[in-house]
């Protein structure tokens, strides 16, 4: 299974001082970094997994949580989450079939958890499928849980509907989901070839650091070259 190590995560607040994104990364000895991502979204809550598995494959997923009953469920969620506790937040119910959306405590294994959408079919040999799963360390999903939490109140009426996914470019230190709000927006090294569209924690050096700290952690080796160059530019 590997181990997981976490890196400490980050709040960017918005205007008014509350935080409108939460972001923070878990360093598996196998599998490598690990992000998660929870940002405020219109009406509504984005949660961001990369990677994760989309239908047996790695990809990043994107998870769009409507507010349509002034919070009480993505409340219940985040309660959920940061609780440890395991939680249905949604079920759709199709001829043949049924689908969930469900918070997995301690699954696959101790101390690790599972966001997953699954389907399954009718009757108790109906086949069970992960359609979409991410797997991160249940302090990993607590801090997320605490931050949904926070941002809960600050969705009303008034935001845009947002029924669609946010637009995102990976970012090349460490291929987590970069949005314009986690975006540093600065280019760094020399002409003609800067480095460019990196996410804060990256641009600053922290993901390095972190990196060198956690011990053993594979890393591929082109997102190697761009933190080294960031640090080579911050010397």
């Amino acid at each position: 299974m590997g181990r997981h190590k976490l890196h400490k995560p980050r709040a960017p607040r918005g205007k008014d001082g509350q935080p409108t994104e939460w972001f923070g990364t878990a360093f598996h000895s196998v599998r490598g970094m690990q992000h998660l991502n929870v940002r405020r979204s219109g009406n509504g809550i984005l949660i961001t997994s990369s990677p994760a598995e989309i239908d047996g494959a790695p990809a990043s997923w994107q998870l769009r949580l409507r507010n349509d009953d002034g919070g009480q469920g993505l409340n219940e969620m985040g309660t959920a989450m940061k609780a440890g506790r395991g939680h249905v937040y949604s079920v759709n119910e199709e001829p043949g079939a049924k689908t969930v959306l469900a918070f997995l405590p301690n699954h696959p294994a101790e101390s690790v958890g599972t966001l997953a959408r699954v389907r399954s079919g009718e009757g108790p040999d109906g086949d069970v499928v992960f359609e979409r799963s991410a797997q991160r360390p249940m302090g990993l999903w607590a801090e997320a849980g605490e931050n949904l939490l926070r941002i809960v109140p600050q969705l009303g009426p008034d935001a845009p509907a947002e029924d669609g996914v946010g637009d995102c470019l990976p970012c090349p230190g460490c291929y987590r989901p970069v949005y314009d709000s986690s975006s540093s927006h600065t280019p760094i090294g020399t002409t003609p070839f800067p480095v460019v569209g990196l996410c804060r924690l990256c641009a600053d050096g922290s993901t390095l650091r972190s990196l060198r700290q956690a011990d053993g952690v594979p890393v591929d080796p082109e997102q190697l070259v761009v933190l080294e160059t960031v640090a080579a530019a911050m010397a």
